[in-house]
C-alpha cells in the first residue's frame, strides 16, 4: 500500500556564517560551562531553530535589517532568518547583547 502524496517537511538551512555562529557558540559553551551543557544547549537551540521552519510567521520582522529577515530569540540569543518556500534560511545566530546591525551585510 503506498502513502497518499504529502508535501515534504519544512526545513532550514545554514548560511556559512550562520554554521559558524553555531560552531563559537557551542565552543564557547564548552569553555565556560562544559561538554554536557554545551550539548543540550545546542541541541535546545537547533530545534529552536526548526520551529520557525514549520511557521515562518512565528517570528517578529526584523527588516530593518535586511529585507524579509525575520528574527526569534532563545534564551541568550537570537536566531535570524529569511523564509523560503519550503522552510527557512537561518542567516544569523548573535548573542542578545551584541550589536545586530553590525553584523549583517545589507545584501543578505
Amino acid at each position: 500500500m503506498s502513502k497518499p502524496d504529502s508535501a515534504p517537511m519544512a526545513a532550514y538551512r545554514l548560511t556559512p556564517r550562520a554554521a559558524d555562529d553555531l560552531d563559537g557558540i557551542y565552543e564557547y559553551t564548552i569553555v565556560n560551562f562544559g561538554l554536557e551543557r554545551a550539548r543540550g544547549y545546542l541541541n535546545d537551540l537547533h530545534r529552536r531553530i526548526n520551529d520557525p521552519a514549520e511557521n515562518p510567521a512565528l517570528g517578529r520582522g526584523a527588516g530593518q535589517l535586511a529585507p524579509g529577515l525575520r528574527r526569534n530569540p532563545y534564551r541568550s540569543h537570537v536566531v535570524f532568518y529569511l523564509p523560503e518556500n519550503r522552510g527557512v534560511l537561518i542567516v544569523r545566530v548573535l548573542h542578545e547583547r551584541m550589536d545586530a546591525p553590525r553584523h549583517f551585510d545589507p545584501t543578505v
